[in-house]
């Protein structure tokens, strides 16, 4: 699911047509009127994506549950030839920044505006970067920081975090890991004091 690949593309293509196939099944449909909540909420509320999250579960299971699954996959196949693409996966798969906060104006400091950011990875896979088919391929959910401590030699440890180590939305280095972190690169662990300065809030 590298960025650059036209294959991954076209792959999510035809996953997010099978899971809104699969959504509007009769069984299923009933579910897709809309919550009424914040867009923060969709993942864990929205029919659709609850399919998505679902899905390897649905095509195992659903023939015997009354749930035509090949012909939903066929019927998602002529979906997405009908409409091919020469688009990479990167293209559609960027960071999709949600915050707690986002519906109460004035709630928080404002963070800059996040870049839009190719993105390699999916969900449970290296650099899990989960997005919703059916709904979006944005990714709304990925690793806050990552890790590799070394034991023997602690000055080798590696880190990464998307959005500033501060946890500060208006630190002017809120988004200067961001392009490192969605590469999947790592910075380095600095922990000699005689490297280090107090900062003064």
């Amino acid at each position: 699911m590298h960025a650059a690949s036209t294959d991954a593309a076209a792959f999510t293509a035809w996953r997010s047509a099978l899971v809104v196939e699969l959504a509007g099944d009769p069984l299923l449909a009933r579910l897709t009127a809309s919550a009424g909540h914040s867009a923060l909420f969709a993942p864990w509320l929205n029919p659709v994506s609850r399919v998505g999250f679902a899905l390897e579960t649905i095509i195992a299971k659903g023939a015997g549950h009354g749930i035509d699954v090949a012909a939903a996959a066929g019927r998602a196949l002529e979906a997405a030839a009908a409409s091919p693409s020469s688009a990479a996966w990167g293209e559609s798969h960027t960071v999709l920044p949600l915050h707690a906060l986002s519906d109460f104006p004035g709630a928080g400091a404002a963070a800059p505006a996040v870049p839009a950011t190719a993105l390699s990875g999916d969900t449970s896979c290296v650099l899990c970067t989960e997005s919703l088919p059916g709904v979006t391929d944005a990714s709304f959910r990925g690793p806050v920081a990552r890790y590799v401590w070394d034991l023997s030699d602690r000055s080798k440890s590696r880190w990464i975090v998307p959005f500033g180590a501060s946890g500060q939305a208006d630190d002017p280095n809120f988004l200067s890991q961001l392009p490192l972190w969605a590469a999947g690169e790592l910075l380095p662990v600095v922990t000699d004091w005689d490297q280090l300065t107090k900062e003064t809030p």
